[in-house]
């Protein structure tokens, strides 16, 4: 497909760096989501993308909203996120294809009031960053001229001390403000603050194909009580020769113990948590991305935004606490039209909940059988 098919179909000014950088991404036509989203928020109409993690739901509001930012009068765009990884990765895909003209700024929880002030000036045209800093931005009246909001995974945010706040921000008359909502998973307060925006004035994209159906395999093994789960983690990774998996735990204490169990089993394994700096984390990251590492260990919350390389096992040490939870574990694998595996390791007590989990996302879920 060529640049002009791409600008055809979604209706974007595709020059030359930009197909350079789709080339580099291995984009040779715009995803499903891309394509529905693309052309309303050109329109500068409400949006709520509502598809799984790894349907491009990124690129399908940057490069609409990049463009429109090209004209001087477009105003400014804010990019709202619960953490500091989804904000730098939506940063850095801006900073990626955005004109040389158009200024970007991130603001998060570890950037300096007087870096934040030095990055943040009357000429910035997108602000990415997480909800808090940003709301404090908005009480101090130093976020002027807004005319695009974009929440990235809303539930979160709007369920902070900051979502009342933010609320009333949308709901102010001046200036005019288009909203676009990107997620997953449509919690209640999402839902809620779509009816109470947008109303029925938006445009909802929503694939048919879902990668949660389509692109990932369900599977489950079973263990005897709470012990054993990491003897059958092991085992599973070494009998299926698991390469660049990555292992989901609830609490700190497990990440450590799986972490020094892999390693003791040789295989090699790496985490990520909040008790590993960032340096710690990038390196992690790094060593997943050339193999020296083969196991990533972490948590929902510190995977959110994680920049990984095709993962072709997600497994759950631990089941997460809600089914949008599995939805956003399972979808690190399976994307981009890729297929993955969701493997859970499954308690006697954990049967209900999962069981539950699945008749909510309309999932089949097998016991697992190796190929042989």
């Amino acid at each position: 497909m060529s640049e002009h098919d791409f600008a055809a179909l979604v209706g974007l000014e595709i020059n030359e760096r930009i197909q350079q950088e789709f080339n580099i991404d291995g984009i040779a036509e715009p995803t499903a989501v891309q394509e529905l989203a693309i052309p309303a928020i050109l329109a500068g109409k409400h949006t709520v993308l509502h598809s799984g993690t790894g349907t491009g739901k990124t690129l399908g509001y940057l490069l609409p909203i990049l463009q429109r930012l090209q004209n001087p009068e477009q105003g400014r765009c804010v990019v709202m996120t619960p953490n500091p990884e989804l904000a730098m990765q939506s940063y850095r895909v801006a900073n990626r294809y955005k004109d040389e003209s158009i200024t970007t700024a991130s603001i998060t929880p570890n950037v300096t009031a007087q870096r934040q002030k030095e990055r943040l000036n009357k000429s910035t045209r997108i602000v990415i960053g997480t909800s808090g800093r940003i709301l404090e931005l908005y009480a101090n009246k130093k976020m002027k001229n807004v005319t695009t909001i974009v929440l990235d995974e809303p539930d979160p945010i709007l369920t902070s001390k900051g979502g009342d706040f933010l609320r009333e921000i949308l709901s102010r008359p001046e200036p005019k403000v288009q909203l676009v909502i990107a997620t997953a998973t449509l919690g209640p307060q999402t839902i809620l603050l779509i009816e109470e925006i947008m109303k029925n004035d938006y445009v909802l994209v929503k694939p048919e194909i879902d990668p949660i159906n389509t692109q990932i395999k369900h599977r489950f093994i079973s263990v005897k009580g709470e012990t054993g789960k990491d003897v059958s983690l092991a085992r599973f990774i070494e009998e299926n020769r698991c390469e660049r998996c990555i292992v989901f735990a609830n609490q700190p204490q497990a990440i450590r113990h799986l972490y020094r169990y892999l390693n003791e089993h040789k295989l090699k394994a790496v985490s990520i948590s909040r008790e590993r700096n960032r340096d710690q984390c990038k390196q992690a990251i790094e060593e997943i991305k050339s193999a020296k590492a083969r196991v990533i260990i972490t948590t929902d919350a510190a995977a959110r935004g994680m920049d990984l390389p095709q993962i072709d096992w997600v497994l759950h040490y631990d089941l997460p606490n809600t089914a949008q939870g599995y939805v956003h574990r399972a979808g690190r694998t399976g994307r981009a039209g890729n297929t993955g595996t969701s493997l859970t390791i499954l308690a006697d007590k954990e049967r209900a909940k999962f069981k539950k989990f699945c008749k909510a996302l309309a999932i089949e879920a097998k016991p697992f059988r190796r190929q042989r």
